[in-house]
């Protein structure tokens, strides 16, 4: 193990500077929920890591201020947890309502979560990191790497001005959506570059606001209104919520989706206080996270919970993956090669990896319904069931562990009723055979994703049999009244 904060001159020069070299075992690029992770189990374990972030301390993840941590997964992540009565957790909460666009049906579901300010929470958890010995070096921003024999040992990064060099055994990406390591990696270095475009990230506008008549009925937070992909939550503001809303393509899209759910909402006047935007990623990852000493998590590898755009503790999975493989590596006395990280590709990608590819490909054909498709879809509970409201153990959990498992019994209700809805002429025939295929497409993808090689030789033909199953997968269509939305 390298002693943390050992700095040496380098013997060369790169073009007209100088570079000091600082080295570590793990260097870490982006200091955002999946970096704080994987920095946090790897020093845990004894290992010295450093992390560049090209923002200010205290300024780190401010695009949006409030995201929602799965309770029970915060949990089990091992962290130290936030504190009850502080500012960086406004709530913990057990029950979510889906509502159907006709305002009928109102279905509760279990969805345990907890409501934290996440700059405070990240500020707290660099807190810990530092004083267990990892090294954050702030407004440091990735320049480019540096390669020994064609192999990653290194990046160049410019601080205050000035370029400085890392040296390390292990790179990872850990950027958020720009991928700046990933998207420079040469070609022939095995995992892809591609940039998000517009078609491959949800575009979240979030309005923080306050009822203006708070005394006067209005809706309660914690409601998701699943067809115009929106939803009301906390905002840590008695009298208000956070108006929120993801929609692909562009910010456009998303600001007319909202408009068409205002002119039906019915919502009681409010001030919006202030507005905040992002993107989440909505494509599948790369076919391989890793290579010779190089890994990428978290937004910069596209891992997100495709049905709901939440990959914090996502990718806090692939980290207690990764950080088992890494230490192994890192035990050894060789270079980091692609074939020593190769089991992070293995046991993400059949478990994980192989769920998240299904539901992407199953949301090809759910999104083409129509609010009138929607509103039936809701009455007879075929996404979502109801529970006892009196019984709090019977309200039901969907995707609890990213997949939804039904009884031979829940099976044929769900055949008869979507036979009834085409009879009905509730539900066009071209949809529902779309989700059948699209259905029938994502079974394959995941029993694919489930064989993924555990040979690094047998990766060139896997990949190549995942081209052809994506190929399949066909463009939805998101219809609004004012906008129609392309899902790629």
């Amino acid at each position: 193990m390298i002693k943390q904060d050992r700095i040496v001159r380098n013997s060369y020069e790169r073009g007209d500077y100088k570079s000091m070299v600082k080295q570590s075992d793990i260097l870490i690029v982006g200091a955002g929920t999946a970096s704080s992770y994987l920095s946090w189990l790897m020093t845990k374990r004894g290992y010295s890591v450093t992390i560049i972030e090209r923002d200010l301390k205290g300024k780190v993840g401010q695009r949006l201020e409030v995201i929602h941590f799965e309770t029970d997964r915060l949990k089990n992540s091992g962290l130290p947890l936030p504190k009850k009565g502080t500012p960086e957790l406004i709530g913990v909460h057990d029950t979510d309502t889906v509502v159907s666009p006709d305002y009928k049906s109102h279905i509760k579901v279990r969805a345990l979560q907890s409501i934290i300010r996440l700059p405070l929470f990240l500020e707290r958890l660099h807190g810990i990191l530092e004083s267990e010995g990892v090294k954050i070096e702030y407004k440091c921003k990735f320049i480019e790497l540096v390669y020994q024999n064609k192999k990653i040992v290194g990046l160049v990064a410019e601080k205050n001005g000035e370029k400085v060099e890392f040296r390390s055994r292990l790179i990872v990406d850990a950027s958020g959506t720009v991928a700046a390591v990933r998207t420079s990696l040469p070609p022939e270095y095995g995992v892809e570059t591609f940039k998000l475009g517009p078609n491959d990230v949800m575009h979240v506008l979030l309005q923080y606001i306050k009822w203006s008549k708070p005394d006067e009925p209005h809706p309660p937070i914690l409601h998701g209104y699943i067809y115009y992909q929106a939803w009301l939550g906390p905002s840590g503001l008695k009298e208000g919520a956070i108006l929120g809303i993801g929609q692909g393509g562009s910010y456009e899209n998303a600001k007319k989706a909202l408009e068409d759910l205002l002119k039906t909402a019915n919502f009681p006047p409010y001030e919006i206080l202030k507005s905040e935007q992002g993107i989440t990623p909505y494509r599948r990852p790369p076919y391989s996270l890793v290579s010779d000493a190089f890994l990428c998590i978290g937004d910069a590898a596209a891992i997100t919970y495709p049905f709901s755009g939440h990959g914090v503790t996502a990718t806090w999975n692939l980290c207690k993956i990764a950080a088992d493989v890494i230490e192994k590596a890192l035990k050894q006395d060789d270079y980091i090669s692609r074939d020593l990280l190769w089991e992070i590709n293995v046991n993400y990608f059949k478990d994980q990896g192989a769920k998240f590819a299904a539901l992407f490909t199953q949301l090809s054909g759910i999104l083409n319904f129509s609010e009138k498709e929607w509103n039936y879809i809701l009455k007879k509970e075929l996404i979502y069931k109801t529970g006892d409201d009196e019984d709090e153990d019977d309200i039901p959990e969907p995707n609890k562990e990213f997949e939804e498992e039904m009884t031979i019994g829940e099976v044929l209700k769900f055949i008869s009723s979507m036979l009834l809805g085409i009879i009905k002429r509730k539900l066009s025939l071209k949809h529902v055979l779309r989700l059948i295929s699209s259905n029938g497409l994502a079974g394959k993808i995941r029993k694919h994703y489930e064989n993924f090689p555990e040979n690094p030789n047998d990766f060139d033909s896997w990949t190549e049999k995942t081209k052809e199953l994506w190929n399949k997968k066909k463009v939805a269509l998101k219809k609004y009244p004012s906008v129609t939305i392309e899902y790629r």
